[in-house]
């Protein structure tokens, strides 16, 4: 038996015996898993998958990542195609940027290489979810939110900049012939809608589904003394109190449920936001899961894509850590969640200020590439 297929065995022979051990419990937990999920992450995550389908379908999604190609090529040192999964990853969160990697992959757009190589840093969390969930029902100010999403974006494009000169140019690397062309769809409207709205229910429900079982494998884990006994063992070496470090161990398991402790921390803002962003660039043991299934079907390491998301993590965590004090009276003087509607574009200048500015990085480096071409 393989060692992966022990792991699964042992863990699973765990979480039966807390069942049986601790249903009060357990039970409890996956009740509250249920409604962090229905009244938190579902009003959130659907209507903006629907919404991203819907253009995907429509092609103006490929359009948008069709203008942003010439510059991966001076930047990332990858072919123009993974503008797609880059961009789409970016508005549509986990786990989108992979789906789409793999479909461009399987159409031949891509080589096993630029694949290995867009994996790195196209899969992230969404702006909604971040925004939405995190920065508005967990923390109660949106800004907040912005903050994050900022510090997670340029986290991930700084992975991808730094993980070019990991991977060399080999000669059998053959990136095929292949232009990805944009047709004009001939669905009908209501096809359209169909499609997206299943699609998105599908993807959400699935996302409940780990959402719950981790929570209840988190509790599992707290009722037994584990994470507790961990915890206590890491604050020996780390300057965060016990209750942050089980909220970022419980974050490694699943994202959603560790924000939400990390949210109820009484630890300093900046400690809070840093805890946060490192663990939603991560992702989560939840998410990998589900990522490393979708990949399954084409030739990529496994390995490589998880040591690049602790990359990721490490970068936009020390990012969030040291950019907070350029933001610290604006995050400080956010609104609560209840005026959102209201004073939202107040805030929004923290995010559109840090895409404004990536935008200019890059339209200056693929300026500075064509020059030199």
């Amino acid at each position: 038996m393989k060692a992966r297929s022990i792991l699964l065995t042992i863990a699973t022979l765990f979480l039966l015996y807390c069942l049986l051990c601790f249903p009060q419990a357990l039970l409890q937990k996956s009740i509250q898993s249920v409604d962090l999920w229905f009244h938190n992450v579902l009003p959130s995550l659907f209507p903006f998958l629907t919404a991203t389908g819907i253009l995907i379908r429509l092609g103006v999604a490929h359009k948008i990542g069709h203008f942003f190609q010439p510059i991966m090529k001076p930047l990332f040192g990858i072919s123009g195609i993974c503008a797609f999964p880059l961009i789409l990853g970016m508005i549509s969160g986990y786990p989108s940027g992979a789906k789409i990697t793999v479909t461009l992959c399987q159409k031949n757009a891509l080589s096993q290489k630029d694949a290995q190589r867009i994996l790195s840093f196209c899969n992230n969390a969404g702006p909604l979810f971040v925004v939405g969930t995190v920065g508005t029902a967990f923390l109660n100010h949106p800004a907040m939110g912005y903050y994050i999403l900022f510090c997670i974006f340029s986290g991930a494009l700084l992975t991808g900049i730094l993980f070019r000169f990991f991977y060399t140019n080999q000669k059998n690397d053959i990136i095929p012939k292949y232009h990805y062309t944009i047709s004009p769809t001939t669905e009908t409207t209501g096809k359209i809608l169909a499609d997206s709205v299943s699609d998105a229910m599908e993807t959400v429900t699935q996302i409940g589904g780990f959402i719950i079982l981790f929570g209840v494998i988190i509790e599992s884990l707290h009722q037994t003394g584990i994470i507790t006994y961990i915890a206590k063992l890491l604050s020996v070496i780390l300057p965060l109190s016990i209750y942050d470090i089980e909220g970022i161990l419980g974050g490694i398991l699943e994202m959603t449920n560790g924000a939400a402790l990390l949210s109820q921390s009484s630890s300093s803002i900046q400690i809070q936001l840093t805890c946060i962003t490192a663990i939603l660039s991560f992702g989560g043991l939840s998410i990998l899961a589900q990522t490393l299934g979708i990949l399954s079907p084409i030739s990529v390491s496994s390995a490589k894509y998880i040591f690049s998301k602790c990359v990721n993590s490490i970068l936009s965590a020390f990012i969030c850590y040291f950019c907070y004090a350029l933001f610290e009276n604006k995050l400080i003087k956010a609104v609560f969640a209840n005026s959102f509607a209201s004073k939202t574009a107040s805030y929004y200048y923290i995010f559109v200020f840090g895409i404004l500015f990536l935008s200019l990085a890059l339209l200056l480096l693929s300026i500075n590439y064509f020059y030199q071409k």
